[in-house]
């Protein structure tokens, strides 16, 4: 259901969109191109790294799943991305924004933005999912986008996405949509608390 988007050869567009997945498309092992520590302990949750990617100079993607989850149907799934730009946390939103108006043509798509005026930081709080006639062929996925500017240890200026993707699937769509009425304020402020991890790049 996350659909896969061609990066737009821009690099302010190519800003980290998100729903890029790589879906472990190949075989080949991940590498952590950003030099992370690992696993990422979110929620009690370890998530270890499981597909990666460096589709041109300035973009890097790593995705962390937590053990016995895989592609395609993930349930809980980080993603951090790196881009090497001087845009602005603003540009990266917007473009995230831009796309997340063009899967209403297919899906539905609700989502907030929420502003950190003392850190500069946005959040994008996204639920979209598809119905479909075949119940067991139905999916809801709840996303929290954090954009923050950093400055990596190896020196290069860019936005960092820290994002996390909860999904569920036909019978457990229903429990999982009255779950986020209750936890949604909740999760989003975690992803917010989250330590950014340092990023190093080799050069």
């Amino acid at each position: 259901m996350k659909m896969i988007i061609q990066l737009i050869p821009v690099v302010a567009a190519s800003l980290l969109l998100a729903s890029i997945q790589g879906f472990g498309q190949n075989n080949k092992p991940a590498v952590n191109y950003m030099g992370i520590p690992g696993p990422i302990v979110f929620q009690k949750k370890s998530y270890q790294l499981h597909w990666s990617s460096h589709p041109d100079a300035s973009l890097y993607k790593q995705e962390y799943l937590v053990a016995g989850d895989g592609f395609p149907n993930y349930k809980s799934m980080i993603t951090i991305d790196f881009v090497i730009a001087a845009a602005s946390v603003d540009d990266a939103v917007k473009t995230k924004l831009r796309e997340l108006e063009q899967l209403k043509k297919t899906l539905d798509v609700n989502y907030e933005v929420i502003g950190n005026a003392a850190t500069g930081e946005k959040i994008i709080d996204c639920l979209l999912g598809q119905t479909a006639a075949d119940d067991a062929k139905s999916i809801y996925e709840h996303d929290v986008y954090r954009f923050k500017a950093v400055t990596a240890k190896s020196g290069q200026k860019g936005i960092l996405l820290f994002a996390l993707s909860n999904r569920a699937y036909g019978k457990d769509i229903q429990p999982f949509l009255a779950r986020l009425k209750t936890e949604r304020k909740a999760l989003i402020a975690e992803v917010a608390k989250v330590p950014v991890p340092n990023i190093t790049i080799k050069k």
